[in-house]
């Protein structure tokens, strides 16, 4: 039971931080217009998604692993490695591979099937009340 309870936890802690590298992403252009200064903190250097990352990475990487042990459900892990597939390539070279709108709009799609991997191993451990 214990264990559930910590495979569901890791798997909102995932959808809070790939929820963050979207609206991040999505927003920060925005923000650096309305608050220059933010430009001069790591919240507006590109590295901040490599930051993200480096949580996203191994929490979603647990919590996929140990539900999908139990529900065996293959839509959940490929949503997880096409997610995080796309935010790790993004990150690492997408601003030499795409132009910023193309680096937007990959990174806000790796978090967005991430999440959504993400939810739906949430339910269906719920669900399945999987014992992990």
């Amino acid at each position: 039971m214990h264990s559930r309870r910590m495979q569901m936890i890791m798997d909102k802690a995932a959808i809070a931080l790939s929820t963050t590298c979207a609206i991040h992403c999505l927003f920060l252009p925005i923000l650096l217009v309305a608050l220059p200064a933010l430009a001069t903190t790591s919240v507006g250097s590109e590295s901040f998604h490599r930051l993200l990352l480096w949580f996203a990475f191994p929490v979603s990487v647990l919590a996929l692993t140990q539900g999908c042990r139990r529900h065996k459900d293959r839509i959940v892990i490929g949503a997880g490695v096409l997610g995080l597939a796309l935010l790790t390539t993004t990150a690492i070279a997408g601003h030499n591979l795409l132009s910023e709108d193309g680096e937007r709009i990959a990174t806000t799609l790796g978090a967005t099937v991430l999440a959504f991997g993400h939810i739906r191993n949430y339910r269906l451990c719920n669900k399945n009340k999987c014992n992990i």
